[in-house]
């Protein structure tokens, strides 16, 4: 294989508990994901693989994250793709220590689920970059427009906007008014407008059905629609089986 490999990530940390929830987490966030327990086997890994992007543990057995960091650097087949560095809380690198690593990010443990999110983002060169996260949510959701009312089945959720899955999209521009329930309290009634449709196509494709944008969204709302996409992406693996913290669920919205 001698191309990057479209939207994977490869993960290097010497924790294997860590590692698992960290990979549950990758796919939930809708990219595919390899693990490497050490430096050696991080490398062997991105040659083999040529992941979109590289995440290494600045503490990591057998070589450390920096001898790793600049292993991956000097290889011609590897050294444009993307690095983020993972390191301890109490580690504080400046912004110029990290400008001197080469690297496109530096994130502390716990990870925060957010922070890890944009820095993704910042280091997609040419998928679509999505400036919300996203939680993938199955639930059902009534919609009304021009009169016609139905129940559709969404996909996914962020505080911008929901996925409605439906063989027959409308088209875009077209405005409606929803209702969501997502948790235990009352449902959240909210205008939105299709933003992107995809119909029912021979090749392969993302889901068919609509894109759909809130609009007008008030505060409160925004933050309890935050909250159950957090939820949902770190239900089950925020913390470990001793009780490690291994996730950061604190609030970032903007």
């Amino acid at each position: 294989m001698n191309h990057l490999e479209s939207n994977a990530i490869l993960f290097a940390n010497d924790n294997p508990s860590f590692l698992m929830y960290v990979g549950i987490l990758v796919k939930r966030l809708g990219y595919k994901v390899y693990l490497a327990l050490d430096g050696m086997e991080a490398i062997r890994v991105a040659k083999e693989r040529k992941p979109t992007i590289i995440v290494i543990d600045y503490m990591l057995p057998r070589i450390d994250g920096t001898s790793c960091l600049g292993l991956i650097r000097n290889d011609t087949e590897l050294r444009e793709i993307p690095i983020i560095m993972l390191g301890p809380e109490d580690n504080n690198l400046s912004k110029l220590d990290i400008e001197k690593m080469n690297i496109q990010g530096y994130l502390k443990k716990p990870l925060n689920v957010t922070d890890f999110y944009l820095a993704i983002q910042k280091c997609l060169r040419h998928s679509i970059k999505r400036r919300h996260i996203r939680a993938p949510l199955n639930i059902t959701v009534s919609m009304n427009s021009r009169g016609v009312q139905k129940e559709l089945f969404a996909s996914n959720l962020s505080v911008e906007g929901i996925f409605l899955k439906t063989a027959e999209p409308y088209p875009v521009g077209t405005e409606m008014e929803l209702v969501l329930t997502v948790d235990a309290e009352d449902p959240i009634e909210l205008k939105g407008m299709v933003v992107s449709a995809h119909r029912i196509a021979a090749e392969v494709q993302p889901d068919t059905g609509m894109g759909i944008k809130f609009t007008d969204i008030p505060e409160d709302v925004r933050y309890r629609l935050y909250y159950v996409v957090m939820k949902e992406l770190t239900r089950d693996i925020s913390v470990g089986e001793a009780g490690e913290t291994w996730l950061d669920e604190a609030m970032n919205i903007d």
